[in-house]
């Protein structure tokens, strides 16, 4: 098991279909969830294509499989619409006009139109989607949404709140929202992925008084704030240059201060405790001056990705040698956001508990999902930059934290599968109808046959 924990997405997608003892081992959530706890993240980019175009946003995922020496080994896939994420539209007939709010457990929660009020939660990997029933105001401005978990009840949550109205949970599986009471005001800007002890975290724009970080617990439905650190007043006025995040464990406070001249990493030790924080990383004199840096991720070797909006680009900083280099993850001729991810392999037929779960690929575009694997070294260096190691013993551990659920048929050495995946058709055996099937041995055959052992 410990193998396939180590294997890329790409790799463990195919693994999928040797044998059926291993299909239902990647597809085990138990299985899942201890991959994410041991394999390092890989990063999703949503990119915001120009307005005179006509092309739809995409989610590029990239895969670290190794970042020994100055270049770094990708793997790449391209989540599409039609292919693993729903075809959204509104009524210009423009598509595709989805944004990322956020990811749990390797589950995408995606927001549509405006004009739609349609929120969607996502597997891109098995091209599989929920969508929850439509918010009666939609996301207005200063809502706040998001998708979570809660392990006490092994239960999805998504969690709506609107300046003004009562906050609502919807429970996956039960199809109604649910008023929870009152929840804190404050502008918050997507995509965010600060999940920690079953709870999500966000920073507020804009002026919301000292309190301008805050948490919601998915299991007890309760909101509350984050202290920030002692003697942090001076940086409130640039609140919208504020992101939170999760490193070895702990919350993860990054702020960009004086215009992004000055980049400040702090943790908190012990959550929830205000004297537990702990600055540890002060980069200074960052160039491009004025542009938005924001982390991604930590690397194994030490190294922190972080997304530089100025110059589309992901760029790799050492604080050893003090300085950056581009890589080749995002060359990005248009807007763009980045956020951590892990995909998982678990099936939303799992996960919905009767709700209707819809597809989004077609048989055509299946063989559309892998990008070609890529080797990205630095394209240029950039000038050393000013770093003050705060806590030189606090180390920078690793990061830690698609298809359908098919049947697959074993043949001998001379026999070649042909796994071609095949939607809305019959079962060659009872005639069922399937949603999804992978066809081998010239006829397709519904899970359930292939679980009795009928030929």
């Amino acid at each position: 098991m410990e193998i396939l924990w180590r294997l890329s997405p790409n790799t463990l997608f195919k693994c999928r279909c040797v044998c059926k003892a291993w299909l239902f081992l990647i597809s085990d959530p138990h299985f899942n969830r201890l991959r994410r706890s041991r394999s390092p993240m890989g990063i999703l980019i949503q990119t915001y294509p120009h307005r005179n175009t006509w092309k739809s946003r995409t989610l590029d995922f990239t895969q670290i499989v190794e970042c020994a020496g100055p270049d770094l080994q990708l793997e790449k896939m391209t989540f599409r619409p039609k292919i693993s994420v729903p075809l959204i539209g509104d009524r210009t007939g423009w598509v595709m006009k989805y944004g990322l709010i956020n990811s749990c457990n390797g589950l995408l929660f995606l927001s549509g139109p405006k004009v739609t009020k349609t929120l969607y939660v996502c597997n891109p990997i098995l091209g599989e989607f929920i969508t929850p029933p439509p918010l009666v105001y939609g996301v207005l401005l200063g809502s706040f949404v998001g998708l979570g978990f809660s392990a006490a009840t092994n239960e999805y949550k998504v969690l709506n709140t609107s300046p003004g109205r009562e906050a609502q949970v919807y429970t996956i599986g039960t199809g109604v929202w649910r008023g929870i009471g009152r929840a804190p005001y404050g502008v918050v800007r997507s995509p965010f992925n600060a999940s920690l002890h079953g709870a999500l975290h966000w920073a507020t724009e804009g002026d919301s008084g000292d309190e301008f970080m805050y948490s919601f617990n998915f299991e007890t439905e309760q909101f509350g704030t984050i202290p920030p650190p002692s003697h942090f007043a001076p940086i409130l006025q640039h609140r919208e240059r504020l992101t939170l995040g999760v490193l070895g464990g702990c919350l993860l406070l990054c702020a960009v201060a004086d215009y992004s001249s000055k980049f400040d990493m702090w943790v908190m030790k012990e959550y929830g405790v205000q004297q537990s924080w702990t600055k540890f990383l002060v980069v200074e004199n960052l160039y491009p001056r004025g542009y938005r840096y924001e982390p991604i991720m930590f690397l194994n070797n030490g190294e922190i990705l972080m997304s530089c909006g100025g110059v589309g680009a992901v760029v790799c900083y050492n604080p050893e040698t003090k300085g950056f280099r581009k890589t080749s993850i995002a060359p990005i001729d248009s807007e763009f956001v980045a956020t951590g991810y892990s995909p998982s392999f678990v099936s939303l037929y799992d996960i919905a508990k009767g709700e209707e779960v819809e597809r989004a690929r077609d048989n055509e575009n299946f063989s559309k999902l892998f990008g070609e694997g890529t080797s990205g070294s630095a394209a240029s260096e950039m000038p050393p930059q000013k770093c003050t190691t705060v806590n030189p013993g606090y180390s920078h551990p690793a990061a830690e934290e698609d298809l359908p659920r098919p049947s697959a048929i074993t043949s001998s050495s001379h026999e070649q599968l042909d796994f071609t995946l095949r939607i809305g058709t019959e079962c060659a055996i009872c005639g069922a109808q399937l949603g999804y099937v992978f066809r081998g041995k010239g006829f397709p055959m519904c899970q359930q046959c292939f679980d009795q052992g009928r030929p």
